[in-house]
């Protein structure tokens, strides 16, 4: 077994690492639950029911989903939480989440919101992604693993992981396998056909997991422990500290650089995913950030509790 030496950073790393603000901002109608970028599209999930589909290019929202409020125990109407978005081909799949944690599932094409799953079906839904046109994964809040056909409106497969709440999950670039982590120091990887277990990685994060990334064949985690770990195999990692929780990573696409929270400022930290050095700070955000999106190789969407999305290139 060969364990890659734990490394930590250094105060001459700091120093050196290049401060980055926005260059761009994208207002929601509402408070961010999740998005997902498409060529120029933009996809927001909201934490009141709304979607908002943003072409890029334009700079403009080109459509806008608005699902029904629901009522509160004290009789007020409120939003529905959106909490997964995903769009592949001109098509758009997405949950939502009401007061009973109960939730739904929707396809939206061609202009047409169609229900696949209502709440009957006792589903708490909190992540989705496409896995091909027909097919979507699926984990629930309390990390049940779903593998379901939106044109034959079948269950595939249903397995419980394990009885720990779902943190976060990621498809490899084939999506042939998913990476699936919850509020425990392991992660799954799973052939996603069968729903198999084939590996775990549980050496290096001592506690709750709540983020992962995986590129080019690098499998990026962070989480309770401050721990940021770059895993090449079960058993070959790195380690490098944050100063908080790591709440949210993400990798660059040929994974050459990692980005994660690094303190209750806000910031985050793009560091060399080989030496481990700093190289960039990114000052922007005011509230926790929920998600990181390195979609090239030197730029990056973020997204916080609040309404904007963050811009970002590194130069």
């Amino acid at each position: 077994m060969r364990v890659f030496t734990l490394l930590f950073f250094f105060s001459f790393y700091i120093l050196f690492a290049k401060e980055i603000v926005p260059y761009r901002y994208i207002t929601a109608s509402e408070a961010v639950s999740d998005f997902v970028k498409a060529g120029e599209i933009l996809v927001i999930g909201t934490k009141e029911g709304i979607i908002d589909i943003y072409d890029l290019k334009s700079n403009t929202i080109i459509d806008k989903i608005v699902l029904k409020k629901q009522t509160n125990i004290l009789g007020d109407e409120i939003g529905v939480l959106i909490p997964s978005v995903d769009y592949l081909n001109a098509k758009l799949v997405f949950v939502s989440r009401k007061l009973n944690t109960y939730g739904e599932l929707y396809v939206y094409e061609e202009k047409k919101l169609i229900k696949i799953l209502d709440t009957s079906e006792k589903i708490t839904f909190e992540k989705i992604k496409f896995v091909d046109a027909n097919r979507i994964i699926i984990n629930t809040m309390g990390n049940e693993l779903i593998l379901f056909d939106i044109k034959k409106k079948k269950f595939l497969y249903r397995k419980q992981l394990n009885l720990a709440s779902f943190s976060d999950f990621v498809l490899s670039e084939d999506k042939k396998y998913l990476y699936t982590t919850d509020e425990t120091p392991l992660i799954n990887k799973i052939e996603i056909n069968s729903g198999n277990i084939v590996e775990q990685y549980q050496q290096a994060n001592k506690r709750d997991i709540f983020s992962v990334d995986y590129k080019n064949g690098l499998l990026l985690s962070g989480g309770k422990d401050s721990r940021v770990v770059l895993y090449k195999t079960p058993s070959e990692y790195k380690i490098t500290m944050g100063e908080f929780f790591i709440y949210s990573v993400g990798l660059n696409p040929d994974a050459t650089k990692a980005a994660f929270t690094k303190n209750e400022n806000d910031e985050i930290s793009v560091i060399d995913s080989k030496t481990l050095k700093e190289l960039y700070l990114l000052k922007g955000h005011q509230t926790t950030i929920i998600k990181i999106d390195f979609y090239a190789p030197n730029e990056l969407i973020t997204a916080d509790e609040g309404n904007r999305l963050m811009f970002w290139k590194l130069n």
